[in-house]
This record gives structure tokens, C-alpha cells and sequence, in this order.
């Protein structure tokens, strides 16, 4: 699995403690033909010192790129494998300044048998607050999973799968990067094919999650238990899965007899149990010295 270092920042010559970012977003719109668009916005804040350009490097070169603040274009300039952007005016301690990327960029999506593999890693060069990524996927592509990966569509799990009527949107978020930090992501999907997208236009917007959007399919809309367990699957780790196809098969199990059926630790179930109780698929209610479990809506 090849990951691409997609977008790295640092401003010049200033020393990491003297500046951060905060809202920081990535956004990623691959085509129909694999080319991706990407838009980066955030909010530099200095601490001390003073600033008067940034610089970025990403390790695949830019079909093209703009840059903005809040007045408008900024003029760049390339120094070596990095490009350069002044400022419209220099930043001293405490101020703040919002600007914004958009590149196009090749060879980010590449096919991987019958389907395509988005993959991306962002590395902190220093403070990051409130860092989300989010993928839309081209009109009419779906999600799919990946047996030779342990059945991941998307990884890592993402807090959000939403849908805006056209596009499945995937999203992740992290209240705080440390420097040095990376997060990679891994998107797996399919373009023309329609068999799970009615059941999320259905939704009619905006969806809380993969869990949610689980519970809405099988409480309003009478859709199948398998087609809609599909979409639960999208956000499960192998070991995940294990315990949901336990409780979904028996409709109800205690805790300890997942321990004993899995082979898990008391420990690892525990979390397992814990993670699927707050993704909304599952509840848990004390009994005796363990746990019931049983699917949310079936509760």
C-alpha cells in the first residue's frame, strides 16, 4: 500500500514554537477519472517572531495551484522542491492570518483491481487544532471493502459517512495534532455502481455516521438487514465485526460469552464492546458480573 505524503507546511525560517495552526482542513474531490482537486484552509497564528511567508512542499508535483487569503490571490514562486508564498503583509506575535490552497494533483487515486485506492499522509510540522480530512467521492461511486485488508473500506475509521444527495462524503477529525504526528487515510471505492447509494440518498442529506445512518435504514425505511448491515460494515475493524456478527446472529449475548467465542481477552472485548456502544450500533445493560449486549434496534 503505497501512502503519499500529500501536503507538508512550514513556515520560513521560524522556529516551530514560535507559530500554529489552527482549522485546518482537507478537503479531497477526486474525478471520474482519478484526478483530485484538493483544497487546504487554515488560520496561522504567531506566537512571537515575525513572519512574512510560507512555504510548502508536497511530494507529487501540482498540475496547478492557487493560493488565497481573506483579500483575494496570492503570488507564489518556486525555490527549489519547495513553493514559496509571501505574505500580503508581515505577521508579528499574536496575529492571525487565514489562507487557503487549491492544487490539482495527479497520481493520488490509482486503480486497484476493479476499484480505485485514494491514499493520503499528513504530517504535522508543528501545533495543529481542530485538523479534519474529508474525501467526496465522484457521483455514483460507492464504498467497498477489501477482504485482503481485513474487509476495510475506509481506514482509519472516520467519524462521519454522509451523503449531500450527489456524493458519499467520508470524514475524520482530531481535536489536536503534536508535531510530528501523521495521520494517513485510505479510501476504497467504486465508481458505476448504484447497488448501495438509494440507500443513502434515502437519507435525504446529511447522515450522522455509518451506525446512524444504520438505524435510520432499518427503523424508517424498512431496508433489508443485509443491505444495511453493508453500510455498518464500513466503519468496522476486523475484530469489530467478529463481536457485531456474534450479537447480530444471537440478537442477544452476554459479554463474558463473547470472550469465550472470540478467544479475546476480557480486556480487548471490553473495548471492542465499548467502541461499538459509542458508533450507536450496539447497548450494553449490567448483568449479574457482566454485560447483555444486543443491537440497538432490536433493543
Amino acid at each position: 500500500m503505497r501512502l503519499i505524503l500529500l501536503f507538508l507546511l512550514a513556515v520560513s525560517t521560524v522556529a516551530a514554537q514560535e507559530y500554529y495552526f489552527t482549522d485546518y482542513s482537507i478537503e479531497i474531490a477526486p474525478d471520474s477519472r482519478g484526478r483530485v482537486v484538493e483544497t487546504v484552509s487554515f488560520t496561522l497564528v504567531t506566537l512571537s517572531g515575525n513572519i512574512s511567508e510560507v512555504e510548502f512542499a508536497t511530494a507529487i508535483t501540482p498540475e496547478s495551484l492557487e493560493v488565497y487569503d481573506t483579500q483575494g490571490r496570492l503570488q507564489h514562486f518556486q525555490e527549489g522542491s519547495s513553493i514559496v508564498v509571501p505574505l500580503r503583509r508581515t505577521l508579528s506575535g499574536g496575529e492571525k492570518q487565514k489562507l487557503r490552497f487549491v492544487m490539482q494533483l495527479p497520481e493520488l487515486v490509482r486503480p486497484y483491481g476493479d476499484s480505485r485506492m485514494l491514499s493520503m499522509s499528513y504530517v504535522a510540522d508543528v501545533l495543529v487544532r481542530n485538523f479534519s480530512i474529508s474525501v467526496r467521492l465522484p457521483e455514483g461511486s460507492v464504498l467497498v471493502s477489501e477482504p485482503r485488508w481485513e474487509g476495510y473500506a475506509v481506514y482509519p475509521v472516520p467519524d462521519r459517512i454522509l451523503t449531500d444527495g450527489r456524493h458519499i462524503i467520508v470524514r475524520w477529525h482530531r481535536e489536536q495534532l503534536e508535531p510530528g504526528d501523521r495521520f494517513r487515510i485510505l479510501v476504497m471505492y467504486r465508481g458505476e455502481d448504484t447497488s448501495l447509494l438509494p440507500l443513502l440518498l434515502a437519507l435525504g442529506g446529511m447522515v450522522a455516521g455509518a451506525a446512524a445512518t444504520y438505524l435510520y435504514l432499518r427503523r424508517r425505511t424498512g431496508a433489508p438487514r443485509g443491505e444495511a448491515e453493508k453500510v455498518v460494515r464500513m466503519v468496522l475493524r476486523e475484530d469489530e465485526q467478529k463481536v457485531y456478527d456474534l450479537i447480530s446472529q444471537r440478537g442477544e449475548i452476554l459479554q463474558e460469552e463473547v470472550v469465550r467465542e472470540t478467544g479475546f481477552s476480557r480486556s480487548k472485548v471490553s473495548k471492542l464492546v465499548r467502541n461499538l456502544e459509542e458508533k450507536g450500533i450496539i447497548e450494553k445493560e449490567p448483568y449479574r458480573k457482566t454485560n447483555r449486549l444486543r443491537l440497538r434496534d432490536q433493543a
